[in-house]
């Protein structure tokens, strides 16, 4: 069982991690403003999927010359890692993965995938004939991590519960979508009514205490209404430059075997058989109005959600990890809570505002100042044990995007957040490096 203890004040971090948070600063200060200096040497011409047009520049007196991709068939990897300091339990390096793949030949048919193994998102789209913009819809989601895992209390694993759990969760439905403004492949809107059968597994772990009821492998039916706007033009390394993205996600689910659950099943089966959630975000970005340069640009969004009934293993995952904000069609939706744990806040509800003030001092180079304070229900530790509490966790951060060598995009956040709660005190540092390329 966890012993918890009063936090320390926010300061309190400054004083006894000075060290660590001086010595990750002054890595990051070396590695993103030679990066800057390097990138300017090199382009590819894997930076140019998103026009059809050759693309020139003057970069320090020489000219390059960037020939157009096809942004309507992608193939991508992305590789990385995620670092927390002072860590988490079970979170101190998070290695990041996946494959993407993005086929949209024409207006009558999309196919979009994000594929890692422990977790896979398909989607495939064909128009009907003779219906317009009308849409057939298949989908393929799963979660099914190797290992059992705990959820965090102010920054600690709770073993008690810990848990080897999953899903698999095919579906289809119906759907419209239409080209919309400014006209790029990828500017569309689409609403999707998508019914989603699947399946729920629950194993104990080896730290389960003896009196946790494990919860029953379950099927589990949903109805997912996904709505999506996406009207943004972006640069040669997929950053938003003007425009906007919005969208929402209502979920009504329903589990057909479904027991209490819990320590002495302290979870009652009524309070998650059947549940529903709404999520919502927004997303705008433009040339900053006090500056007359197309080198400076804002960026702002607001994400939010609300849900009825939700626990475990329905419940929103807000956490940190690569913040999308607006780089890609399908993606821009996550919620991201910088200077947190991937994945680590399970909540009823939350709200998060991130704006970002960027600076593009080459077409293939930006680094951006960012502030985020999200708003949300996380599980704190008490004299009397552990309870749902809403918060606010601030952060700011500073992240670096680049063109790099071997026809290769580079990535470097630095976020720092004042809400987390780690080694019992306030306020904890995330670095995330991730590659990406095309294949």
């Amino acid at each position: 069982m966890i012993e918890f203890q009063k936090n320390k004040p926010i300061s309190g971090i400054w004083g006894e991690n000075m060290f660590k948070a001086v010595f990750i600063k002054s890595i990051l200060f070396f590695l993103v403003f030679p990066l800057l200096f390097l990138t300017s040497l090199v382009c590819t011409s894997a930076l140019a999927d998103g026009g059809q047009k050759e693309f020139q520049a003057n970069v320090f007196g020489r000219w390059v010359t960037v020939k157009p991709g096809n942004p309507r068939s992608v193939t991508a990897w992305d590789l990385g890692v995620d670092i927390s300091e002072p860590p988490p339990a079970g979170h101190e390096i998070i290695p990041l993965g996946d494959l993407y793949l993005w086929r949209h030949p024409d207006a009558l048919s999309l196919f979009r995938a994000q594929l890692s193994g422990v977790y896979d998102d398909v989607f495939w789209a064909r128009r009907v004939e003779g219906l317009g913009p009308f849409e057939t819809v298949l989908t393929f989601t799963n979660f099914s991590p190797p290992i059992a895992r705990s959820e965090l209390v102010d920054g600690e694993e709770l073993k008690s519960e810990e848990l080897l759990w999953g899903y698999v969760r095919p579906g289809f439905g119906m759907g419209y979508r239409k080209q919309v403004y400014p006209g790029n492949q990828d500017n569309m809107f689409a609403a999707d009514l998508i019914l989603e059968p699947g399946f729920l597994f629950f194993e104990s772990g080896s730290e389960t205490a003896r009196n946790f009821i494990v919860p029953q492998d379950t099927f589990e039916f949903r109805a997912h209404l996904e709505v999506r706007w996406d009207a943004l033009n972006r640069n040669l390394i997929k950053l938003p430059l003007s425009g906007y993205a919005a969208g929402s996600d209502i979920v009504y689910g329903y589990r057909a075997n479904w027991r209490d659950w819990g320590i002495n099943g302290g979870q009652a089966a009524d309070e998650g058989r059947e549940y529903a959630s709404f999520t919502g975000y927004f997303l705008a970005a433009g040339r900053a109005p006090w500056l007359n340069s197309n080198h400076y640009r804002c960026i702002g969004a607001l994400y939010g959600g609300s849900g009825y009934h939700l626990d475990r293993f329905s419940a929103f995952r807000v956490g940190g990890g690569p913040n999308p904000l607006g780089e890609e069609y399908g993606s821009t939706y996550r919620p991201v809570l910088p200077g947190s744990a991937i994945r680590e806040f399970f909540s009823d509800h939350y709200l998060i505002m991130t704006g970002e003030f960027r600076w593009d001092p080459l077409f293939f180079a930006s680094l951006g100042l960012d502030a985020s304070a999200g708003w949300l229900d996380r599980l704190r530790g008490t004299g009397t044990g552990v309870v749902q509490r809403n918060h606010v966790l601030p952060a700011v951060g500073i992240r670096l995007t680049t063109g790099f060598f071997f026809n290769t995009r580079l990535q470097v956040a630095y976020n720092y957040n004042f809400g987390v709660v780690r080694h019992k005190s306030y306020g904890g540092h995330e670095i995330t490096v991730l590659f990406s390329g095309k294949l």
